[in-house]
């Protein structure tokens, strides 16, 4: 019945994205004439580099050079003959060089590590195994995972790097599987944190069942004997374990490698591993530049480059060590992150350390949770101390300035990153003179004013908030026991500026989601009922619909009641530690909202459509018929008036309590399949409070018999307000005239009845919009903007999205 048009993911981060690309922090263009790896020209300006992942500075090696050059004057440019039938020598080579690198384990090398992981997990992966993906792992595997879903085989995720909820996972998938896969990264891209290796050898050894499977990209070459990597050092390969890793980074070259505990895994890969059969192996350039790095791997020289890494990045810890800035990354490893916390921040801050002449990475949503922006960037064998120094510098000059610029505080970045806050200095603060105010109750508020800006908007007028306090308070289930929350923004002189409600109610992540998405998420909510859910602090209600905001746009203090409305906002998301906020219903074309949630590091998402039909010029619901398409005509005769003398209409607003029980289970009918708003139920008492209130009206709809008596099969409940009619929710038999369209039928006399009681406008609220075109429904398109302290279960929903796809 209810059809939603779902945003996907890619949608969802596009918006952040282009905004990112809007303020010159990605998609930058280099014209490097030359490249020696200290520097990138941007905007024709030489920046010292902070960027590179090239962090022993092999690359620009002059072994390294020579013997490429010398490859592509022997060998050409390509070697394009499929493996499955020639290897060269030279490839032979440089896995054999690898593999002395990696203690005599053996290794294959691919173009890239994307295609590695692609060769490798269909040939390991059995068919009765199971997968559990890291959190933060990189995308290259959890893209390589996803393609194992069409096997049938379970993916789930944990959060990054909690070995308790590995093991919680652990225990529910080990009687049904023959492996279990936890795949990782040995050093992880964004905040350098290296994987708690030790707690996973100790769980290994207690399920024997678990197998590791990592991706230690980040931690090769600068770190171990012969540089082969963080994890390698540290756990040796044993049997149930397969390491992967990449000539791209530290080893200064091209391509993927991956090292098999045993022969019989890497015979399999090396004849069945996909890629390795119908992609082109290394470039002879290429590959004459990797075995002169992995000669340096083998030869002293690679401790003389580490060692002047390690120098180097001892010398960066103490420098940051004796600054106020907010280093949230491993000082152990090569990549630093400074948090900036929302993504304006970020954006400055970036803006002028390039403008100061430092190239620097920003990290991102969904990289990183939006609140969690900050400056990403290397230590590496290419800068001189000088530089570090001058680099760290120019941060701690400019943090402040941008928090500043930007209206944060240090304080603001802590919060964002769970770190612990610090005595700040009181702001001078100029006088706005804007005052806000916050209620906990609508009471508190005067009705007049109130119904003054929301009167006839929908369904949140001063009486109808007065119910929903009441409903959703002192119930059993958490879920139906809402928090609100009310501000009225006024200038000096005593003028409403801004007003709006927020709730705080326990929301179900998946709300959005397509629903064979939700229909697999309600199968884990049998056992766990709150799973994939969140605290949600949003604008309106899980039960409103409509323009929750009003906001006086021309006002001279309006921008001004717009930031301390989202100060407010923010802060308040912290008290009640809701995991995401949420503003909603706003006009998706509406440009000024877009930039400024935007900037605030909220992403948009296209909510359902409103639907609304404007019955102030008909008398009669016959001139609202006669005004339809030829269409939609015929629709209503078909299937609307062909059936409505087999119903009985009647409608009352005060009912014994007896009937409760059964339109609460009519109730339920609709919203339990209604899975496309995935919502939980509202609770038997919100039915109770509006049978018996004077705004609501309760509308009947009977099936007649044949022995004249007639069996209720459906009921709509609506709020009417002056000069609106608004059917909120509804509940049907689905037991009985499931033939005679019920649901039309109940758009048509809802419709009709407002006509009647001399309304202008009928609110249909949402989904179900094809239904309700026919009847004469505008749909008008609405936004809601979020943002999330913690996306980990919006990384489960895309991943049971994607996985969901990829079985249609």
């Amino acid at each position: 019945m209810a059809k939603i048009s779902h945003p996907n993911f890619v949608d969802t981060i596009n918006d952040i994205l282009v905004e990112a690309k809007k303020r010159e922090v990605i998609l930058l263009e280099s014209k490097n004439k030359t490249w020696l790896g200290n520097s990138l020209t941007i905007n024709d300006k030489d920046l010292v580099n902070f960027g590179t992942c090239g962090y022993l500075g092999l690359e620009t090696h002059p072994k390294v050079i020579e013997k490429s050059m010398e490859y592509a004057q022997k060998f050409g440019t390509q070697f394009s003959i499929s493996r499955s039938y020639v290897i060269s020598q030279q490839n032979k080579l440089l896995e054999n060089l690898l593999s002395q690198i990696f203690n005599h384990k053996p290794v294959i090398v691919y173009t890239s590590t994307t295609l590695t992981h692609i060769s490798i997990l269909p040939i390991v992966v059995g068919q009765n195994d199971a997968i559990i993906l890291d959190q933060q792992s990189h995308i290259s595997i959890q893209n390589a995972a996803q393609l194992m879903a069409p096997k049938g085989i379970p993916i789930e995720i944990i959060r990054h790097s909690s070995m308790e909820m590995l093991e919680h996972k652990l225990k529910s998938l080990y009687d049904k599987h023959d492996k279990i896969w936890y795949m990782i990264d040995g050093v992880y891209s964004m905040y350098g944190d290296i994987a708690p290796i030790e707690e996973i050898n100790a769980l290994m050894q207690k399920y024997p069942k678990l197998h590791l499977y990592v991706d230690d990209a980040h931690g090769m070459s600068w770190y171990g004997k012969n540089g082969c990597g963080r994890i390698f050092e540290q756990c040796e390969l044993n049997e149930r374990t397969i390491y992967v890793s990449t000539l791209a980074k530290g080893f200064g070259t091209m391509g993927g490698l991956v090292v098999f505990p045993n022969n019989e895994w890497y015979s399999k890969v090396s004849m069945h591993g996909g890629p390795l059969a119908y992609s082109h192996p290394i470039p002879p350039p290429m590959m004459g530049a990797s075995i002169a790095s992995a000669e340096i791997h083998l030869s002293s020289e690679i401790y003389d480059l580490q060692n002047s890494l390690k120098e180097k990045l001892e010398y960066a810890k103490s420098l940051f060590e004796h600054s106020k800035l907010p280093l949230i990354s491993n000082p152990e490893t090569p990549i630093f992150f400074v948090g900036t916390g929302q993504p304006t921040v970020g954006y400055n801050l970036n803006n002028k350390i390039i403008n100061d002449g430092y190239y620097v990475n920003i990290g991102l949503f969904p990289a990183v949770p939006i609140k969690n922006t900050g400056l990403r960037f290397t230590i590496n064998n290419h800068l001189t101390k000088q530089e570090i120094k001058n680099f760290v510098d120019s941060l701690h000059y400019y943090y402040p300035k941008a928090l500043s610029e930007e209206g944060k505080t240090m304080n603001d970045v802590l919060r964002a990153f769970k770190l612990p806050l610090i005595e700040e200095a009181k702001q001078q603060i100029e006088e706005s003179h804007i005052y806000l105010t916050e209620y906990k109750s609508i009471s508190e508020i005067d009705k007049e004013l109130w119904n003054s800006y929301f009167l006839n908007k929908s369904n949140f007028d001063w009486d109808a908030l007065l119910l929903l306090e009441n409903a959703f308070s002192e119930n059993e289930k958490p879920e139906d026991n809402w928090e609100f929350y009310y501000i009225i923004i006024k200038d000096e002189k005593n003028e409403v500026v801004l007003a709006t409600f927020f709730t705080k109610a326990i929301y179900k992540d998946d709300m959005l989601s397509p629903a064979n998405v939700s229909v697999q998420i309600e199968s884990e909510r049998i056992l766990n009922p709150y799973y994939l859910c969140s605290e949600t602090l949003s604008m309106g209600s899980l039960f409103t619909e409509g323009e929750h905001l009003f906001y006086h746009k021309t006002h001279l203090k309006a921008t001004d009641a717009f930031k301390k409305m989202m100060d407010w906002v923010l802060k308040k998301q912290e008290q009640v530690n809701a995991n995401t906020l949420i503003m909603r219903d706003f006009d998706k074309t509406d440009v000024f909202f877009s930039g400024a949630f935007h900037e605030e590091g909220f992403f948009k998402l296209d909510m359902p459509n409103s639907n609304v039909i404007d019955i102030s010029n008909y008398n009669t619901i016959e001139d609202l018929i006669s005004n339809l398409s030829a269409k939609n005509k015929k629709n209503y005769k078909q299937e609307v008036h062909r059936y409505m003398e087999a119903f009985e209409i009647e409608f009352n607003n005060n009912i014994q309590n007896l009937n409760v029980d059964y339109f609460y289970d009519l109730y339920l009918n609709v919203t339990m399949r209604n899975q496309s708003l995935n919502i939980f139920p509202y609770p038997k008492k919100l039915i109770e409070l509006i049978c018996t209130n004077p705004n609501w009206e309760i509308m009947y709809l009977y099936l007649k018999t044949e022995s004249n008596t007639k069996e209720l099969v459906a009921i709509c409940f609506s709020h009417i307000s002056d000069t609106s009619y608004n059917p909120t929710f509804l509940g049907i038999n689905y037991n009985i005239g499931t033939e005679l369209k019920v649901y039309k039928q109940l758009l048509y006399q809802a419709t009709k009845r407002a006509i009647m009681l001399g309304k202008k406008t009928v609110h249909l609220g949402l989904s179900a919009d094809t239904d309700k075109k026919k009847i004469g429904a505008i749909q008008l398109g609405k936004s809601a903007y979020i943002s999330v302290k913690d996306n980990f279960n919006m990384e489960i929903l895309n991943n049971i999205f994607t996985l969901q796809s990829k079985h249609l």
